[in-house]
């Protein structure tokens, strides 16, 4: 049996990948004449066999990956759905807010329920809802 496949029984046997197995080079023959699984483990309790811990990834690298030449789709793709949808009725009522003096008191209420309903989607709809040239 070869040291490469030896790294993969070990690798089951302690349910790591096969990358964080090494093998000590002075310990190399040992390990070569291992047959059964119950000899591996053995030579994992002596020292001769060793798992490395796992290295996972910087901060500086999952930083670089998010400047805007790596971006892909539109704005929106990396948004939540919750978040747009906020964004969308911040809007809506700021702009609602803005024309409130313009408007009667029942008129504006309607709308604001109408914006929370999901009736009134855009600016230019609201619009359109409210009268036209505000």
């Amino acid at each position: 049996m070869n040291l490469e496949k030896k790294k993969e029984i070990v690798a089951r046997m302690l349910g790591v990948g096969k990358g964080r197995i090494k093998f000590n080079q002075d310990r190399i023959t040992d390990i070569e004449d291992a047959v059964t699984k119950q000899e591996l483990r053995a030579l994992i309790k002596d020292g001769a066999i060793s798992i490395l811990p796992v290295k996972g990834q910087t901060t500086k690298k999952k930083v670089k990956r998010r400047g805007y030449g790596s971006r892909k789709g539109k704005k929106t793709a990396r948004m939540g759905k919750k978040e747009r949808w906020v964004r969308q009725v911040r809007a809506l009522r700021k702009y609602l807010k803005a024309v409130k003096g313009q408007i009667t008191k029942e008129k504006y209420w309607e709308a604001y329920r109408k914006i929370k309903g999901g009736e009134i989607r855009t600016v230019a709809r609201l619009k359109e809802y409210l009268g036209g040239k505000l």
